[in-house]
Parts: C-alpha cells; sequence; structure tokens
C-alpha cells in the first residue's frame, strides 16, 4: 500500500467489507422468506414461487446501505484528484470547492462544458495525471451509458438525492464452484439478457435462487446488487492502480 494513497485504500477498504456485510444480511433477507430456492420441477409451483419473491417487499435499509459503498467509491476518484492538485489550489476555499474526478458520458465541447470540466481539474499541473483522467472518460468507451465509472457516477447522484432503486429479480442461478467461470463467461459474452434469462440457459447446472437486485444498471435492466457493486469495485480498483503508477 503507498502511503501517498492511504486514505483512498482505506475508503475502497470499507467499501470491500461494506459488500461482505451487505451480502450477509441479503442472503439472510431471501433465507428467511419462502422460497429461498426457487422449485423448477412444476411450472405452477415455480410461478407461484416468481410471484411471490416480486410481490416482496424490500426493506429501505438495502438502498441506504447499497449507497453508501457507492459513495466510498466514487469518493475514491474524487480523492485521487485531490490528490494531484497543487498544494496552492487546494488552500484557496474558493477553488478547492470544484477540485474532482469528473466523469462525463459526453465530450464537452460547448463553453459551458469545457469549463466545468476544466474547473474540476485546473488545479491537477501533472499532464500525466490530467491524461489518464481523460483516458478514463466514459465518452471515450464504445457505449459510455454502460461504462462502469458513469453507472457508478450515476448511482451517486441519484443516492444523493433519492433511494437507489433495487428490487427482487426472479432468480439467478447458483453453480457449484468448479462450474462457476461457465456462468460467468456466457454472462460476459451476452450483457443483454437478465440474470432471469441466463438462469433459464443454464437449467439443471444448480439451483435457481432469488436476488435482490439493481434496476436500470447501465444498459441492463436487471443486476443483482452484490455482483453488481463487486464490478463497481473492481473498477475503482483498477483505475486507482493506475494513477498510483504516477506516485
Amino acid at each position: 500500500m503507498l502511503k501517498q494513497f492511504a486514505g483512498i485504500y482505506e475508503k475502497l477498504k470499507r467499501a470491500d467489507q461494506n459488500i461482505r456485510n451487505l451480502d450477509r444480511e441479503l442472503r439472510l433477507f431471501i433465507k428467511r422468506g419462502r422460497y429461498s430456492v426457487v422449485p423448477e420441477n412444476k411450472r405452477e409451483i415455480t410461478l407461484k414461487a416468481i410471484h411471490y419473491h416480486k410481490k416482496r417487499r424490500i426493506p429501505p435499509r438495502f438502498p441506504v446501505l447499497a449507497g453508501e459503498i457507492i459513495h466510498h467509491l466514487r469518493s475514491c476518484l474524487d480523492h485521487i484528484a485531490w490528490h494531484f492538485s497543487l498544494r496552492s489550489y487546494r488552500k484557496d476555499p474558493a477553488k478547492s470547492k470544484s477540485i474532482m474526478f469528473p466523469i462525463c458520458d459526453k465530450e464537452p465541447v460547448d463553453k459551458n462544458g469545457v469549463s466545468c470540466f476544466d474547473g474540476k481539474v485546473k488545479g491537477i499541473a501533472k499532464a500525466k495525471a490530467r491524461k489518464l483522467i481523460l483516458k478514463f472518460q466514459p465518452y471515450k468507451t464504445p457505449d459510455p451509458t454502460d461504462d462502469l465509472l458513469s453507472i457508478l457516477h450515476h448511482f451517486d447522484i441519484v443516492d444523493k438525492h433519492r433511494e437507489l432503486v433495487v428490487c427482487l429479480s426472479s432468480g439467478a442461478r447458483k453453480l457449484p464452484a468448479k462450474d462457476e467461470p461457465l456462468i460467468e463467461s456466457y454472462k460476459r459474452a451476452h450483457p443483454e439478457l437478465t440474470p432471469a434469462q441466463i438462469a433459464f440457459k443454464f437449467k439443471g447446472y444448480g439451483k435457481l435462487v432469488p436476488q435482490v437486485s439493481f434496476r436500470d444498471f447501465g444498459r441492463r435492466p436487471i443486476q443483482p446488487v452484490i455482483p453488481g457493486l463487486i464490478e463497481l469495485r473492481d473498477n475503482v480498483a483498477r483505475v486507482i492502480a493506475e494513477f498510483a503508477k504516477l506516485l
């Protein structure tokens, strides 16, 4: 762990701890309800189980906990911008308020957009750091809406103003550990499929379990909460690692 990024790594570590804690709570929530495993031997019972879980109320605690994780991850990026900003810039009350890691779905081209973007990174004198910030902008990807930094930024904004939207999806396939790479590979190859569709594809490979999910996770209409948060955490860790090379 690099001393200069100690606070950032602690935030990442805390986010990881919170993901594990939330995972335990979600598992307990599913376990305490009916149909902790969705039966698939009879269509009538399967539909009954799916209907039960779709109607089940999600405790408001879960979106709050997910929001805290989102905020820790987003804050890691802003701390990077702060670290690379000049000390004189950080000490100026008027300027320091604008220091943050910009995340843009669209390239700033008009006067206001360029001014807003530049204001956030103006204090960063290190050219390589500014170049990396540009490299990670969602607008540089084939699909900015589905970029993980864009999803993180959007969720953080939503959580500041209203509750994150989570729901109970119909289910996801839980495979034995030896078969997990198979389903993960299929998920990456077919991002357009929902967890329920993937679960149906792998029917017979493992148990069908209910999943508490995010709605509108980029292009995905439904994304199980824990795998989604892990994706966001891993991506932030990758960004941090790139900036750590500049220290």
